[in-house]
């Protein structure tokens, strides 16, 4: 049973409020569990608010985190090393620590966070902690007790089949179910975790049993699953929190919309990264009614199942009217642009208010004083020098750029130095300013929508949000909705002649396209507004990644080589091939190049967009079909090791490369024991560096730009995919590189080179530069020089310069590249 809460009076009586943030566990979404302790120190840590991390290996074995891995892409970046710290905190050791704060703020996902031991053991500690307790975790963890206990109080429940490892006669079950029911579309998930990690669509009875035994089982997801009818419907997610009653209030729900064709479902990447085939409506283009009767089941249901501080819940609306809610979250996922922060911002709160909200329902709860919660502190803008962030586009990357540029305005909101406004670039090269909450929609596409139909969201936000704001008494906190600003639209060149009126620096989170390709940095240079990233020439040449590649060999750096590639153009090279002409042509390659795989990739675009590994002559044919047919992206599987889509360029250049697959050695970290494994081939290790120019006293002649320290990458298939580049809570980077990987002088043989490259190259302020290093030889083999770099939260040149001694951390870094920018 759940103890008493602790007495108020064992709260410090300082005026800093301690707390320590738990994240980790051994569910698949430990990473996720990351990416929210990130957004918790980041949104809630200030001066009077001090938050201490604390990791949970897959083991369950505790270790306190020093702040900077907080910022890792992945827990495998640092597992390992945790292991071989010998840092354990023991059961005693951790009382003890966690003791000295004022609250516990777990924020790991699944099991072991969300089920209720991680719960009943603070609870057994007799120490405070936000959300949830044990009890109310256990009925909302576990699919079908939460589904009973619905039932049992007359709430409509999907019928289920529960199914056991082990058990023979599941297929029997199966088969009756979906004959029962006359299905010919089913869910199969987990019976407990979380809402996407594990979940399958099935068309028939066959399917199921392969994705019962072949996933949720043998990949040890659960060991108990449900089969449910597939809804049909419309899905829907509602965050609820308190009043300063402990009453709770629900947000205005968020509906998912996304194209169920191909089986497809809100599947764990679909939730985490940005894709156009998802998209997300708040308010939802449900009727007034409709939303008032979610937001009402919800308050009943949180209130029955003892909820507390603040929880996620999803469901249906199906297609006769009837609401269903299927999945129970204690602790909803808080990446930067997560549901909890996207209704957050429909009730005008930021993220720190949104955070100051749920910790001050705990300090209310626990009797502690409110005062240095509520509100956050505030930063004086006229005393800061203005900075436009500038993302989107309409290259294949987009998305990236709007996770990078959201990012850097996030981060720079809490800068004392430079005051951040968010601008989105459309595909017709217009320009709009935006206001906060269309900063946290997933896609560049959805932002342009709300955008361009502000004035009918505004109309419906201004009739629902009122009542909530007024019942959760935030008339003090947060954003009148009278006083939200609509988006603004300009012209490019509107938006350059504005930037240098007032003196603004211009931020570029743009990745590929007219942001990367000097374009942009033409325009700006002519109007005399500071940006980031290299000038106009080495911007243009850095993009044309067979010129670099011309400009790399001409530098004649010792050690330094490139890829050995052949130019083409797609489909005019390839117009009229039969299968004998395209084997034909590979047999040539084969023996141009010497080698028998090859990467194929745009010869002018982003460091992702359309590059995959071709085995065979037909593989390449299929490439050249899905580029001559128009294709946006290619799906997944459709090449060998491919195992996510991959998005087409939209650069409107038919001018490809083809160059050698370079094997690289096998580096792994071992699932059960956390180590590092590594498994000599050729000697070939996959390398990203930063570069950074650390001179801010104008002195252009100099270039003094330095190497970072290097990450080594690892990719999961053939190649990183865009997740693991890019999106926090996927992929390993390895930072510094082991010395049992690569000696200290490698490594400053590695930086020594790659700063003597960006400078041959023209480059400026900062970039990464993606290499292969061959550990036999010392050979530095170049791949691509990126002149703007992905800035997501968890990108890894963060990691980078979080390595440097001092560490820089994200802001501090941001601060500099615009500092080092401005100077020259």
């Amino acid at each position: 049973m759940p103890h008493d809460p602790p007495n108020p009076s064992s709260f410090a009586t300082s005026d800093i409020l301690k707390i320590a943030v738990l994240c980790g566990g051994p569910s698949l979404e430990r990473g996720i569990s990351l990416n929210s302790a990130r957004s918790v120190m980041d949104h809630l840590g200030c001066e009077t608010i001090h938050i201490t991390p604390f990791y949970v290996d897959p083991h369950l074995n505790f270790y306190q985190l020093n702040p900077a891995q907080i910022y890792s892409n992945n827990p495998g970046d640092f597992d390992f090393k945790l292991a071989e710290s010998g840092a354990r905190l023991d059961e005693s050791e951790l009382q003890q620590k966690l003791q000295q704060f004022d609250l516990i703020f777990p924020v790991i996902h699944g099991e072991f966070g969300e089920d209720g031991t991680l719960q009943e053991m603070l609870e057994d500690y007799e120490l405070p902690f936000i959300g949830s307790p044990a009890l109310a975790c256990r009925k909302m963890f576990f699919k079908n007790r939460a589904a009973f206990l619905l039932a049992k109080k007359g709430y409509e429940t999907l019928p289920s089949v529960q199914l056991r490892e082990g058990n023979p006669f599941n297929a029997q079950l199966i088969e009756d179910f979906f004959a029962q029911h006359d299905l010919t579309r089913a869910i199969i998930k987990p019976a407990a975790g979380g809402s996407s990690i594990g979940v399958f669509s099935v068309r028939d009875p066959l399917e199921t049993l392969r994705k019962l035994e072949g996933e949720i089982f043998a990949k040890k997801i659960d060991h108990t699953a449900i089969l449910e009818p597939f809804c049909e419907g419309q899905e829907f997610t509602v965050v609820l929190v308190e009043d300063d009653q402990g009453a709770p209030v629900a947000f205005i729900p968020t509906e998912i919309h996304i194209s169920y064709e191909d089986n497809a479902i809100f599947d764990f990447r679909r939730k985490y990264l940005p894709s156009e085939r998802v998209a997300y409506h708040c308010p939802p283009r449900f009727d007034d009614k409709k939303i008032a009767q979610i937001q009402t089941q919800a308050e009943a249901i949180y209130r029955y199942l003892g909820m507390r501080d603040f929880a996620r819940l999803d469901g249906w609306v199906l297609k006769d009217g009837r609401i269903i809610f299927s999945d129970f979250n204690p602790i909803s996922g808080m990446d930067q642009n997560s549901f909890l922060f996207q209704q957050a911002a429909r009730v005008g709160l930021t993220h720190a208010e949104m955070l100051r909200l749920v910790v001050g329902s705990a300090c209310r709860r626990l009797g502690k004083t409110m005062g240095k919660v509520l509100p956050p502190p505030s930063i004086q803008p006229q005393d800061r020098q203005p900075v436009r962030v500038i993302f989107g586009g309409a290259s294949a990357e987009r998305q990236v750029s709007l996770m990078s540029g959201t990012n850097i305005w996030l981060k720079l909101r809490a800068s004392k130095i430079y005051e951040a406004t968010p601008y989105l670039l459309d595909a017709d090269n217009r320009v709009w300013q935006l206001p906060y909450m269309f900063c946290l929609l997933h896609t560049v596409e959805e932002i342009l929508a709300s955008c361009q139909n502000a004035p009918a969201i505004l109309d419906r936000l201004k009739l629902m949000v009122p009542p909530l704001r007024a019942r959760l008494k935030l008339s003090a906190i947060g954003t009148q909705i009278e006083d939200w600003p609509h988006p603004v639209s300009m012209s490019l060149e509107q938006f350059i002649a504005e930037s240098a009126e007032t003196k603004s620096f211009v931020f570029l989170g743009l990745h590929g396209g007219i942001g990367e390709d000097g374009t942009l940095q033409t325009m700006l240079d002519r109007a005399g507004v500071a940006y980031n990233g290299s000038p106009a020439d080495a911007s243009r040449l850095c993009m044309d990644k067979f010129a670099t590649g011309l400009a790399v060999r001409d530098a004649n750096i010792p050690h330094v080589i490139t890829a050995a590639r052949r130019a083409c153009q797609i489909p005019q090279d390839f117009e009229g091939f039969t299968t004998q002409d395209y084997h034909q042509y590979w047999t040539g390659l084969c023996r141009e190049l010497g080698v028998k795989n090859f990467i194929i990739k745009p010869q002018s675009d982003g460091c992702s967009a359309g590059v995959i590994r071709l085995r065979s002559d037909m593989d390449l044919k299929t490439y050249v079909e899905l580029i001559a047919t128009g294709a946006e992206y290619i799906p997944a599987n459709c090449f060998e090791g491919q195992r996510e889509i991959v998005e087409m360029s939209r650069a409107r250049s038919s001018s490809y490369l083809l160059e050698s697959y370079i094997e690289v050695d096998a580096i792994r970290i071992n699932p059960k024991s956390g180590s590092l494994l590594y498994t000599a081939k050729e000697g070939w290790i996959e390398l990203t560096i930063g570069v950074v120019n650390d001179d801010e006293g104008g002195n252009k002649s100099t270039n003094k730009l330095r190497a970072l320290n290097p990450s080594i990458t690892v990719a999961e298939g053939d190649m990183l995919s865009l997740e693991e580049k890019f999106q926090g809570g996927t992929g390993v980077n390895i930072t510094p590189p082991p010395a049992s990987i690569l000696t200290a002088a490698q490594c400053d043989h590695i930086r020594s080179a790659i700063a003597q490259i960006a400078r041959s190259l023209g480059i400026e302020n900062y970039a990464r530069i993606d290499l292969f290093f061959n550990r036999l030889s010392e050979d530095i083999m170049i791949i691509e020089a990126n002149t703007l770099p992905g800035l997501t939260p968890a990108t890894v040149i963060y990691h980078q310069a979080l390595a440097e001694s001092p560490p820089i951390y994200p802001r501090a870094f941001l601060e500099r590249i615009i500092a080092t920018a401005k100077s020259r």
